[in-house]
């Protein structure tokens, strides 16, 4: 939050843009320490294991070359763009992926029995990421700045992981960050929209028309009947759609089931280093 000068909070769209994400990341931290205490003191266990007990989640990495392993993979090569910070370009590699089970999501067995189920990728910052795998996705009027306000209180995912990717980007020196891919139900009626920006909340699923969209002529499906949106980023019809890329909005959290943890590094793209020594 600005702490150099006063700055006058008009609406709520100024409170999602300069006041929300600031007390969420504050309640996350909190979340975080809480969970993890001190671990300064003396016991018999692994104070580690302790901690991860604490989550209620069971975390197992993915073996490399399992067909859902070789499946993630692929969808995160197709549906992302290098993220830009400055003038410097980023590209992503996938240093290992976790298969998760939150106690708090619905399991893959109970959201298969939903309508209309898609693999999607979701933004998460390291500050939330303990809060996720203990409690889920809770509906947020900020899941993504733009997006917030737009589809109102609301859990928000992309086929692309380059939108996801924004978010999970941490620092120039500290390149690895996590990406979260989750199955969401879109209920029996899913309202689509390109250009408005006030929805009303409680619809069943949502999806905005970005100005790219993955090639439906790629996509597949994985588990039987969950939709894989994966394919080549292209040009949609909707160029004038305040949207990127396509994005849909859940309002229900039990409509949501995190499967996947995603661990990623940014390399740097295009940049060379003067690596010769300096002359004596």
């Amino acid at each position: 939050m600005p702490s150099t000068r006063p700055l006058t909070f008009r609406d709520y769209a100024d409170l999602a843009d300069h006041a929300a994400s600031a007390y969420e990341t504050i309640r996350d931290i909190n979340f975080a320490s809480r969970i993890i205490e001190d671990m300064s003191g003396s016991t018999l266990d692994d104070p580690l294991f302790e901690r991860y007990k604490k989550l209620h989640c069971s975390v197992t990495p993915l073996d490399k070359v399992s067909d859902d392993y070789k499946m993630i993979v692929k969808y995160l090569e197709k549906t992302y763009e290098p993220v830009e910070v400055g003038d410097i370009r980023y590209g992503v590699s996938v240093e290992n992926i976790f298969a998760v089970e939150v106690s708090a999501c619905p399991s893959l067995d109970e959201i298969k029995k939903l309508q209309n189920k898609v693999l999607l990728w979701c933004g998460t910052r390291s500050s939330n990421l303990l809060r996720h795998l203990q409690k889920g996705f809770f509906p947020s009027v900020c899941s993504l700045p733009v997006s917030g306000y737009m589809f109102g209180r609301s859990i928000v995912c992309s086929d692309a992981a380059a939108e996801a990717a924004r978010y999970g980007f941490t620092a120039i020196d500290r390149p690895e960050g996590f990406l979260v891919l989750a199955v969401a139900s879109l209920g029996e009626e899913i309202k689509e929209f390109s250009n408005t920006r006030a929805l009303e909340e409680k619809k069943i699923g949502v999806k905005g028309l970005g100005r790219k969209k993955t090639d439906e002529k790629e996509h597949f499906f994985w588990k039987d009947d969950i939709k894989v949106p994966c394919g080549k980023l292209i040009q949609s019809e909707h160029k004038d759609s305040i949207l990127e890329y396509n994005e849909y909005a859940v309002y229900d959290p039990q409509q949501v089931s995190i499967r996947y943890l995603v661990a990623i590094k940014f390399d740097e793209q295009g940049v060379a280093y003067d690596t010769a020594e300096p002359e004596q």
